[in-house]
């Protein structure tokens, strides 16, 4: 009787089993498995190798374990480093807030004239690759002996000593860099911003600084605290404003200690670097959850009610009526002025010669492309930008199909996976990567394929902040229709999904090309003699003192970058176009 009773509650466990064999063996189970197992190779090694020999001394991950690596930073200015990046990036957080606030309010608040200029400003300070800006600043007023302090001083008969290689300095390029960032996240809200509230302050008897200080600004919070941390977080992670000004300056940044810790020896000290990327990493993490505790109640926070109303624009006084415009006419001259007189100074023979049309020779383009490696490292660059376009959009397609249709636990840690290397620098993650693949048995290292999936890490982050947005913004009737028609899991994503989010797909694969082919943090760490890239060329010409090559080597970077982005905006036109048609062909 036992043994009878017991067969039917073993077939019972087997069948159970197999019941769940069967369902980890759908076709979304397996793709969350494959997405799980895909971006935790690309994010989690790296991170852990390097925490780990942040705790192992020596070359190898098998040395002494012990905090050699914390001590030997700490003997080598760790206190200094940590002063100076705090005093970097709270000088840009508030130079950036203030002049990127002020902008996004006389925009979108106020009458001033011509306010549609601060538009102009932002998308200029974007479409600038940063590197582009940096080296104009440094052929300008580098040292305090650049072609702009000539020009001002023998304007003004006295030696003026500009130097962007300071701390004041690199403050005010980052800040350039940031500006737009933070004009762009505080435009929406004021549009938006319920106006009825400010106005029922003001017939209460509140003056204007008492309805910005009691009113407006508690309810902005969250945008400015999203605004302050984003700030905060790209200053710790700067690179090429450390790099590039900070280094001949003397200015101890977290970042290019790092970096310096690995190139400024023939034998590259792997503890230290690690230990300065996970004190980084920590401190990043500090601040996002105290970013999410600041906001944790957002309904306290609500700027747009159920009520329509519109904004009203404040009138301004007539003693600082032309304050903004004044404001985006000196941003605009700082954002053209570097990238001008880089353009110019590409074709001086001689760049500390006089300002004239007999200065000028083509000769600088011939020595560029016949100098060594630079068809190379062209080619390169252009293969790493494109698959990593192409990998990151794939990639976050599915992520983000999977996180905005599903709310179990393998979609949450897929889109924590995917989102991880936000908070990590990117000159972090890069030497997080030389790590891996350098003690990894996958043969990895010194390829193409370690940069590429460097930069696929490195930009899934923003890649899943369009398309996961995208996919919640299409109604799930229309993939329960295709389900409904018999159509498979792969026929609905193929034939419905893919047509609604092409366009978004597109933003993102070209948002992605565009930085993959300037970016510079990562590829200072990742990259070999085997495979140069355009971003590294610069750094070193930069280093080496060749300015010549450097003014040719910017302006054909930005003008690729210049090409490409007028044939993809073309492009995205039509798509736009078509992804308009499809929206209201499906409506009801």
């Amino acid at each position: 009787m036992a043994r009878a009773q017991a067969a039917p509650s073993g077939a019972g466990a087997g069948q159970a089993v197999l019941g769940r064999l069967a369902a980890l063996a759908r076709p979304r189970n397996l793709l969350n498995l494959a997405l799980l197992l895909v971006l935790g190779y690309l994010v989690l090694p790296p991170l852990v190798v390097m925490v780990w020999k942040s705790f192992v001394d020596g070359t190898s991950l098998d040395g002494a374990f012990g905090l050699a690596g914390y001590r030997s930073i700490a003997g080598a200015g760790l206190g200094s480093a940590t002063a100076d990046t705090l005093v970097f990036a709270a000088g840009t957080t508030v130079v950036s807030l203030v002049v990127g606030t002020a902008l996004a309010w006389s925009a979108a608040r106020t009458d001033a004239p011509l306010r549609g200029l601060a538009y102009v400003v932002g998308f200029l300070g974007l479409a600038v690759p940063g590197i582009v800006n940096v080296v104009g600043w440094v052929l300008l007023f580098g040292n305090g002996h650049g072609q702009g302090d000539t020009v001002l001083s023998d304007w003004l008969g006295v030696h003026v000593g500009i130097s962007v290689e300071s701390m004041p300095g690199m403050v005010f390029v980052e800040s350039l860099l940031t500006i737009p960032l933070v004009f762009f996240l505080m435009i929406g809200p004021m549009q938006a911003f319920d106006s009825s509230l400010e106005e029922a302050g003001a017939v209460h008897g509140a003056r204007d600084l008492a309805v910005l200080r009691r009113i407006t600004a508690p309810l902005l919070l969250p945008t400015l605290a999203s605004a302050t941390l984003l700030v905060v977080i790209r200053s710790i992670q700067a690179f090429e404003v450390p790099v590039l000004l900070g280094v001949p300056a003397k200015a101890d940044i977290f970042t290019a200690r790092l970096y310096e810790t690995l190139h400024g020896s023939l034998l590259p000290d792997y503890s230290g670097a690690a230990s300065y990327g996970t004190i980084l990493v920590v401190a990043l993490l500090v601040l996002v959850s105290l970013e999410n505790r600041l906001t944790r109640d957002a309904r306290k926070y609500a700027v747009v009610t159920g009520r329509a109303t519109a904004p009203r624009p404040h009138r301004t006084r007539p003693a600082v009526r032309y304050l903004p415009l004044l404001l985006n006419a000196v941003l605009l001259v700082c954002y053209l002025l570097p990238t001008c007189y880089l353009l110019y100074s590409s074709f001086e023979r001689n760049l500390t010669g006089p300002l004239s049309l007999h200065n000028l020779t083509l000769d600088n383009y011939s020595s560029l492309w016949s100098s060594n490696g630079f068809t190379r490292a062209v080619a390169d660059t252009l293969v790493v930008a494109a698959g990593t376009s192409v990998v990151t959009v794939v990639l976050t397609l599915l992520a983000g199909w999977v996180a905005a249709r599903s709310g179990s636990r393998p979609a949450r840690l897929v889109n924590l996976l995917a989102n991880a290397p936000l908070v990590v620098p990117g000159v972090v993650f890069g030497f997080a990567i030389l790590l891996f693949y350098l003690f990894s048995p996958i043969p990895l290292f010194g390829t193409l394929w370690a940069i590429v999936l460097a930069f696929v890490a490195l930009y899934l982050p923003y890649g899943m902040r369009t398309m996961r947005p995208a996919i919640v913004g299409i109604s799930t009737e229309l993939e329960e229709a295709g389900r409904i028609a018999g159509a498979s899991e792969t026929g609905v994503v193929r034939r419905i999904l893919l047509p609604l989010v092409a366009p978004s797909a597109l933003g993102t694969g070209l948002f992605v090309f565009f930085n993959a082919f300037r970016e510079l943090a990562v590829a200072a760490l990742v990259i070999t003699a085997a495979t140069p890239l355009l971003s590294t060329k610069l750094l070193d010409a930069l280093v080496n003192g060749d300015l010549t090559v450097v003014s040719a080597l910017g302006t054909f970077i930005m003008a690729v970058s210049l090409v490409v982005g007028a044939l993809a905006f073309r492009l995205v036109g039509f798509r736009r176009g078509a992804s308009q048609l499809t929206k209201e062909v499906g409506q009801p």
